[in-house]
């Protein structure tokens, strides 16, 4: 008779172990790169009453009669399937499409590394890219020229660096010349270049259709000009000796010569400017079709000094600074731990794991290689709990702790009627 009641008590234990698990399921419902847990249950051991026999004579054989003495928890494991994504359009919010766990540490030597899928970063006071908790975020670092290396550390930025300027010393023309244009008509073109200083100035060109013939047409490119950043001519710069032609074959393919140079270096005082004073300019990206023109002189290289301007993060894990100028450079590559059994980890709260015995060794790599995933930045991986279905064990396993109350109370009647007996 007994055997019933601590079997039902075996039974009230696991349902409620169970209803921890969804609750704390159901709990975290809304934290970032959160993995629900499972509980599934075995059943304990059994009482043999009579054990089998096989068939002797003309009697037949028979089954063993055993009674069970309740249940237990077989498994609370850890699903790692992958949540859904959320928008943050925050550069520093990275969400893993794939495999793989970021590496963050909160050791100066990076020994005691952990392991997480929330990627809700910061920069902090130091300029180190941290989780909101302050454990800095590894990756590969890089040096000053922005070349990554495969060292693992900490990923930093220097909010006060800049980026010396660099002079210009190539143009290049692009688009297409119009082939019905008037002959004579001169068009106007600029783009920008910039000296060692950093100083902008604007190169003004005129290209004008000079003949048509029938097996092609010819072009006659020229500078008009030089201005300074106000605006105003630089002196000298309106007399340049620089008047180049280009052909193009019936097909508004290039023909001829498609290079050409002129020199500012007599003209441009107080920094240098080109190679030697003297700019190239490529001409073979124009063509000549009957489309509308769109061609222009674009700045092959050169720019002005810039500030810190922002972060961003490609879809390898490449941290690059962006400065004011528009040029990157790269300071660290985001890595990616890559487990051979993923539910082997174990959870330590603060949504991170550590690698146990079951997990295996860490595959550390660079993000999108080795079997991991791509990084996504300005989207975070939500919780992986499915509300429906937590709900649906929430009732299953409110039914299963009724039902194991039930055989309590009516063990309990049995054996009040088992004293009742002896009046």
């Amino acid at each position: 008779m007994l055997r019933s009641m601590y079997t039902g008590v075996s039974g009230l234990r696991t349902h409620q172990l169970k209803m921890d698990v969804i609750g704390n399921n159901i709990a975290n419902v809304n934290t970032v790169g959160f993995k629900k847990g499972k509980v599934t249950f075995q059943e304990v051991f059994y009482q043999t009453l009579k054990g089998a026999s096989g068939g002797q004579g003309g009697k037949g054989g028979t089954n063993p009669q055993q009674v069970g003495l309740g249940v237990d928890v077989g498994a609370i494991s850890t699903v790692h399937t992958q949540g859904p994504a959320q928008r943050t359009d925050d550069g520093l919010d990275i969400m893993i499409n794939g495999d793989g766990f970021f590496v963050v540490s909160d050791d100066p030597n990076f020994l005691n590394r952990y392991f997480t899928r929330a990627g809700n970063f910061q920069f902090d006071g130091d300029g180190y890219l941290t989780t909101a908790e302050g454990l800095k975020v590894l990756g590969y670092t890089a040096d000053d020229n922005g070349n990554i290396s495969s060292q693992i550390g900490d990923i930093r930025i220097d909010k006060t660096d800049t980026v010396p300027p660099q002079a210009s010393t190539k143009i290049n023309f692009g688009g297409n010349l119009k082939a019905s244009t008037e002959i004579d008509k001169p068009f106007k073109m600029d783009t920008d270049i910039f000296d060692s200083l950093g100083n902008k100035y604007t190169v003004e060109f005129n290209v004008t259709k000079k003949v048509a013939e029938d097996d092609g047409n010819t072009w006659n490119v020229s500078i008009s000009g030089i201005k300074d950043s106000n605006g105003n001519i630089v002196e000298g710069s309106d007399g340049i000796n620089f008047d180049q032609e280009i052909s193009f074959d019936k097909d508004g393919k290039i023909t001829g010569t498609t290079d050409a140079s002129f020199n500012i270096g007599d003209i441009i005082k107080g920094a240098n400017i080109g190679d030697n004073g003297e700019i190239k300019i490529d001409f073979s990206g124009l063509t000549q079709y009957g489309a509308e023109m769109d061609a222009k002189p674009y700045r092959g290289d050169g720019y002005g000094s810039g500030k810190v301007d922002g972060v961003a993060i490609d879809p390898k894990g490449v941290v690059e600074v962006v400065y004011t100028n528009g040029e990157r450079k790269a300071i660290g590559q985001i890595v990616l731990a890559k487990f051979d059994n993923n539910p082997g980890l174990e959870k330590i709260g603060g949504n991170l794991f550590r690698d146990t015995r079951n997990s295996g060794e860490p595959n550390i790599v660079g993000a999108g290689s080795g079997g991991t995933g791509s990084t996504d930045a300005g989207r975070l991986e939500m919780s992986n709990v499915d509300l429906s279905q937590e709900f649906t064990e929430m009732i299953t396993t409110q039914r299963g702790f009724q039902a194991n109350s039930r055989i309590i109370t009516t063990s309990d009647e049995m054996l009040q009627e088992l004293v009742n007996l002896k009046r």
